[in-house]
This record gives structure tokens, sequence and C-alpha cells, in this order.
């Protein structure tokens, strides 16, 4: 097992390989450590009693041109498997459907239907809809934020805009302010829409969410969605296909357990005057296994990583004022048979959220998202079955626990959601279940090794002031940060942004 590389990449979440995949292409040898058994992260899947399912992330954007997932492939050059959608998503709220139309005007007409508010509503969503481009095309532009030198301000000064002002200012006042202005703060059901629709894309409510941010999030549906044949861990497997043509590596089961900086002579020789800083990383797979590179990338959560490496005082201040309200998940899986002439399924919308009549126990949340995989996955879609992944949130993560209770408050949470899908789909019958399984915060910790199994990325509350995001970049030059808890935060799009604007300022910090 070769131990010396250029380049260690911790986690293989889609911001660490698309980091190591640029490294990559730039000529560096790469090796990516994983804990599980197969890549992606949240963003991944999994087999189970023959079935395939996915493990978290069941919904993909960003494709259009000069979003992420574009400059990805075209920088790159990959190529993903993935089929468009014609439908975004459908929301029950209270016995109505509502059309997540990605037509913009579509959507303001459905808005309107659903909810009223006139000519305020219309200009709410058409500032939602200018605030989210701009954050989009500011992002592509701002690669050296948030700002940690005088330097970055420099280098950004040529790519400002006087739009991208605007941005900044929507940055420092929440959804709630915007309604009260526009005095679309009176209707419930509209209330609880926004918060739920905030809840999955910025992990917090319209009272706390910063409108910049939230803009991104409420319109995301109105960009081109897309599914994955095979699941979301194509999106991984696909990217290591091009990180092994330019002779990177990645080794599973490898539990990341110790990682710190050593100084070592630079020819190897002990008598050696020269020396270099390499990173050492020791990991856990039925013996220790010690790895070591000038350059790391943490694709681990904040929290994680700062528990795992003593170097990085600035760091571990500044994740213990982060580490409070970060949601944990409840996530099933269920295979149900329900025959290939099924009409009202064949004209389903694949993405669902279903608001709750209540909260769900043990710290649940007040709406469930689902899931319905693609009748031209044949991976996942067979012989007149269909797989449903379903996720909620789940308040306090560290206080589940594997005590007697366990598993009678996971039957319960599971018997609730199953009732739900029962009344809202008339092609799901409980009888028809093939097979099903349920995750809480437990398992998620288990599979991922996510401290307190916590998913989701920091809700965007903590960011009001924008500065105070993690940047990619810590307090070390050669460590650098990707994935949902540090900039530019949660969602594919997002932690594919940071792990290529990472590789792209450590080169431009060896320019300068």
């Amino acid at each position: 097992m070769e131990t010396e590389w250029d380049v260690i990449v911790l986690g293989s979440g889609l911001g660490g390989l698309s980091a190591a995949l640029a490294f990559a292409t730039k000529g560096k040898r790469v090796l990516v450590l994983e804990k599980s058994i197969s890549p992606g992260g949240c963003a991944s899947s999994f087999w189970k009693n023959g079935y395939l399912f996915e493990s978290g992330a069941t919904t993909l954007v960003g494709f259009e041109r000069g979003l992420p997932l574009d400059r990805f492939s075209k920088e790159l050059g990959v190529k993903f498997p993935i089929i468009p959608l014609e439908r975004s998503m459908v929301v029950h709220l209270n016995g109505s459907r509502i059309e997540r139309f990605q037509d913009r005007t579509l959507w303001i007409s459905e808005s309107l239907r659903v909810f009223g508010g006139g000519l305020r509503m219309k200009f709410f969503w058409k500032l939602c809809f200018f605030v989210s481009d701009r954050l989009w095309n500011l992002s592509a532009r701002y690669k050296w934020f948030p700002f940690r030198t005088f330097g970055d301000i420099r280098k950004t000064i040529f790519v400002f805009r006087p739009l991208d002002l605007i941005v900044f200012l929507f940055s420092f006042v929440s959804v709630r302010f915007v309604l009260k202005v526009l005095f679309l703060h009176q209707n419930k059901d509209w209330n609880r829409f926004l918060d739920e629709q905030l809840l999955i894309t910025n992990q917090t409510t319209a009272v706390d969410a910063p409108f910049g941010m939230a803009a991104a999030g409420l319109t995301y549906p109105n960009l081109q969605n897309y599914i994955v044949p095979g699941g979301m861990v194509e999106l991984a497997n696909t990217i290591l296909r091009s990180l092994s043509e330019k002779k990177g590596e990645i080794l599973y089961k490898q539990e990341v357990v110790k990682v710190r900086k050593l100084t070592v002579p630079k020819n190897g020789s002990p008598g050696s005057i020269e020396t270099n800083t390499v990173w050492e990383v020791v990991t856990k797979n039925r013996e220790n296994n010690v790895f070591r590179a000038p350059v790391l990338v943490s694709n681990l959560p904040v929290w994680n990583l700062t528990e795992l490496a003593v170097d990085l005082p600035r760091l571990k201040q500044k994740v213990g004022a982060m580490e409070k309200g970060i949601w944990g998940a409840f996530t099933m899986g269920i295979v149900v048979q329900v025959g290939t002439e099924n009409e009202s399924l064949a004209s389903e919308c694949l993405h669902h959220q279903i608001h709750l009549p209540e909260d769900l126990p043990y710290g649940g949340g007040k709406s469930v998202f689902v899931s319905i995989s693609h009748p031209k996955d044949t991976v996942r879609t067979k012989d007149g079955s269909y797989t449903l992944s379903l996720s909620t949130h789940i308040k306090d993560p560290e206080v589940w626990k594997r005590d007697k209770d366990y598993p009678a408050k996971k039957k319960e949470i599971e018997s609730i959601l199953i009732s739900v899908l029962e009344k809202e789909f008339d092609w799901f019958q409980r009888e028809k279940i093939l097979f099903s399984h349920s995750a809480t915060p437990v398992t998620w910790q288990t599979w991922t090794g996510r401290k307190f199994g916590r998913v989701g990325g920091i809700p965007s509350s903590y960011f009001f002031n924008p500065f105070r995001m993690v940047s990619n970049r810590s307090e070390d030059p050669s460590l650098l940060l990707t994935g949902d808890t540090v900039y530019p935060g949660q969602g594919i799009p997002a932690v594919v942004l940071g792990g290529l604007n990472a590789v792209e300022q450590f080169y431009g910090r060896k320019r300068g």
C-alpha cells in the first residue's frame, strides 16, 4: 500500500471528490480516504436486501450555464449520467397539492392561486429570483470569499459589480423582515409553506434565515431538476473513474483517527539539514495505516476535523460557537409493489414535500420529503415495484441513543410516516410494501462518522453576517476545507463549488 502522496483528501463527499479531481487534473497524485464502503458521503446510495436506496440527497440541480456543476463538467471534462425531470416538486399542505413549477411565471401564478397576495406576492418572488440569480453569479466570481486577507479583497475588486451590493444588503435582513415590509406575513399557510421549504434548503425558518441565502433555497425548484439512474452514488463513481484515469486512488474502510502535521527531512534521510512539512493521517482498518502528504483536504464536518487535528486553535474556537442547533435526520427507504399499469403513479411527480398534521414525536419535523424512483431507473425500479426515499428533520440528534426505547421510537415514527403515505397517495398501500428500513441520527453517525449524526450543514441563521462563514482555507495554508459545514454551505452545487474554489485558492495563494 502506497503511503506517500501529493494530496490526501479526507472523505469522499462530492466536495472532497471535486477538490481531488481538480488537484489530479493539475498533475498531483491524490489519495482519497473514505470511512464507508461506498463513496459520496450524504449523496450516496447503498444496497440492502437486494434493493438500492439513497443515503441522503435525492434532488439534483445546478447544471445551468455558469452554475457549479456546469463549471465542474466543463473545467474537468466530466459528463454525469443524468435524466432531466419535467416536474420539480409537489407540496402537500392542508389537503391541497401545490405544484412547484420550474417555469417562473407558472410558479408565481400557482403561488397566487394558493396563497393570494396580489402584486406583493409577485414582487416577493421576482425579488427572490433576482437575488438568487445574482447570488449564483456572484459566487462564481468571488472565488476568494469569505475574505481572510486584504489580498483576497484586492483580487475580488477586479470582479466586483455594483449589483453585488444588493446581494450583500439582503444577506443582513431576514426573510421575515421582507415579508413584513410587503405585508405578506399574516397568512398562516403561507408562513408554514415558507418555513418548511427553508428547512430543507437552509436548515432554518423565515424568522432566522438571511434573505440572500434563502432566495437561492426557495427558488431551487425553479432550476432544472435531474435524477441519476443507479442512484446518487453514480455522481461520485463518475468522478472517481476520472480520478483513476489521472492516477488518483480511493481507499475504503479507512476511518481517520488522527491528523497531525510533521516536519520531516526533505530527502528522506535522517541526517538531512533541509526539511519539509507534511500532514500525517492515521486510519483505522483492522490495523492502523499511516499516510502522508504535504497538502490535506478535509471533507469532514468541521467539528469532526477539530477533534482529530490538534493544531487548529482558531478553527476550534470558531467551531465551538457553531455547534448549537444542528439538525439530525430520520430517513426511511420503502419498496412498494405498485404494478406497471398504475396510471396515477405514471403521472406522479417524483419529489414531494408533505406537511404533517402535527409534529413527529421525539424531536421530529413538521413535514416529510418523499422521493420516488424514476420509471427509467431499472436498477431501482423493476417488476412493478418502486423505491421511496423519505426524510424528515430531527432536533437535538445528540440525544438519540441505542437504549431500550430505541426500537420502539423507530417503529412509532415509521408507522406514522407509512400512514401519511397511505393518505396522500392512492397508489400506496401498506400491505404492498415489499421491504422497508429506517435510519436515525445514531445510524447516520455509524454510516458517515458525522458527529452525533448531524446532517444538512450549518443553519444559515448563523451566517446573517456572511463574512462569518468558514473559508475553504484554514489557518494553515496547506489544509483546505470542503463540504456542507464550510462556504458556500449545503447542497450538491454548493459543496462542488467549494471544492473547486479551494483548489483555485490554493494555487492562487502560491502565485500571489
